[in-house]
């Protein structure tokens, strides 16, 4: 496994990898200090047997002893004597296998008690050798009593760490060493990778602690380099994206903010000069200035026109603030764009006969999903553009179709004098006037353009602008191929 696929690891797999190879390398570990434990309780064991050849000698003498005793019987106590003179100790049991006589040490007595369970020969003296400890057994006869008789060796000089023990004795020491040094090299094994994951685990904790504390202190700029692909990478790269959208919306708040701060000013402003006309003219009436019924009328005329600015100027401003909050109903309808504009277009020169406005189409059929009402705005907001600004004295509006790709272009041009450059792409900004002092003759809220990017926007198109032969709007709109499925209410 190569380090990259292993950084590539989830957190999951790496936690499962980094406790199975802990306990692995724990039990190898084990393995190792038992080998080592076994290994040195061979070769002590070895040794005694090697003591216990050296003691063939002996142990003939020993038994030429108990061969007497089953000829000329003597106490137990008398032969004990002569036994111990070639360091043997003596046990004595009666044919029911109860003890009679003993002065054996618990490592003797684990080899007598194994040969008590097998049958033993009345007239030989047969020799044993079992655990470092060597025996001498035969049957004796005293007092008319048949006893089996054990002489047992077991050499002074072997000892296991300085201690004489049996067998059994010593392999429990081993196997408790074994056990302690296993537990600490698992305890240490277990410390060495639990620090190594706790460490692999905490640094991203750690960047992601440190951006939270960025964020609170309002610095949005710094993101967290942690690149490895695991839960942690994701929930980083989640982090990094919640900076953004954070930073992003903080932003959007703050021009938001900008924005009613101008709209306040703009309002304020717009409001003034029809108000002042409207005082202006009361005033005169008042003060006898219009003093013929004409004049009065006229100043009368002057004080509803204007009232009548405000009232428009005041809907656009609730309207504008349907739009800000989103609860701008849109109603939206199949209906052919080209039938639909020509009607519109019939529409307004009914209203002013002196209005030259243009419809270029083709034979197209052009089926839209549209909001009727909403889009008559657009158009009204576009016409009455063009009226205030374009600064000719015979204006003509041309309304052109097209279609392209699956999109529908339309084309609204004037013959006037269109905009400067640098300003083209302000003009759909919120109270954007081309005369930014806000003093200019030509009354206007700077709303209208941009409620015509709303509303075209969701609609799902496009509008931009642009200077051709005189200022022209372009708009975009999805054509409808098909019924699809729409999240506008639909009638």
């Amino acid at each position: 496994m190569n380090l990259k696929k292993f950084t590539a690891m989830t957190m999951r797999t790496r936690i499962f990898l980094s406790i199975t190879m802990m306990v692995l390398l724990s039990l190898l570990i084990l393995f190792g200090i038992g080998g080592f434990s076994v290994s040195l309780f061979k070769d002590e064991f070895m040794n005694a047997i090697e003591q216990n050849a050296q003691l063939s000698e002996n142990m003939f003498e020993v038994q030429n002893i108990l061969i007497e005793m089953q000829d000329n019987p003597v106490s137990f106590e008398a032969l004990s004597q002569q036994l111990s003179q070639f360091d043997f100790e003596l046990y004595v049991s009666d044919v029911n296998l109860q003890s009679r006589y003993s002065n054996v040490k618990h490592s003797e007595w684990e080899c007598i008690e194994e040969l008590e369970k097998t049958e033993i020969s009345s007239d030989k003296v047969i020799l044993y050798s079992m655990e470092n400890v060597s025996i001498a057994r035969c049957q004796v006869i005293v007092d008319n009593q048949t006893y089996n008789a054990y002489a047992t060796y077991y050499p002074g000089d072997f000892s296991f760490w300085g201690m004489d023990r049996g067998m059994f004795e010593m392999f429990l020491i081993v196997f408790s060493v074994t056990g302690i040094l296993a537990i600490a090299a698992l305890m240490i094994c277990s410390q060495i990778f639990t620090k190594l994951l706790i460490d692999r685990i905490m640094k991203p904790v750690r960047e992601l602690n440190r951006a939270a504390r960025r964020i609170k202190e309002g610095d949005f700029d710094e993101a967290i380099l942690y690149e490895e692909e695991d839960e942690f990478g994701e929930v980083c790269q989640t982090f990094n994206s919640m900076q953004k959208n954070l930073k992003a919306e903080l932003e959007k708040s703050e021009a938001y903010e900008k924005s009613r701060t101008e709209m306040i000013s703009g309002i304020s402003h717009d409001l003034r000069t029809p108000l002042t006309s409207i005082k202006a003219s009361i005033k005169g009436i008042l003060d006898g200035v219009a003093s013929s019924p004409d004049k009065q009328q006229q100043y009368l005329t002057i004080a509803y026109r204007k009232a009548n600015d405000m009232e428009g100027l005041l809907k656009k401003l609730f309207f504008i603030s349907k739009l800000e909050t989103g609860n701008m109903p849109f109603f939206r309808k199949e209906i052919d764009l080209g039938d639909w504009l020509q009607k519109y277009i019939d529409e307004k020169r009914h209203e002013n006969d002196q209005l030259a406005i243009n419809l270029e189409k083709d034979d197209w059929s052009y089926k839209v999903m549209i909001d009727p009402e909403q889009m008559k705005r657009v158009f009204d907001n576009l016409l009455e553009n063009s009226i205030k600004y374009a600064s000719v004295e015979a204006l003509i509006i041309t309304v052109s179709l097209k279609r392209e790709a699956d999109k529908i272009i339309i084309r609204f041009s004037d013959n006037g004098l269109g905009l400067e450059e640098k300003k083209l792409q302000h003009v759909f900004e919120q109270f954007y006037r081309g005369d930014e002092s806000r003093n200019t003759k030509k009354e206007g809220s700077g709303l209208g353009l941009y409620v015509c990017k709303y509303i075209v926007e969701q609609h799902g198109g496009v509008i931009m602008a642009e200077n051709n032969d005189g200022f022209t709007v372009n708009i975009e709109l999805p054509e409808n191929l098909g019924r699809e499925e729409s999240k506008w209410q639909e009638f």
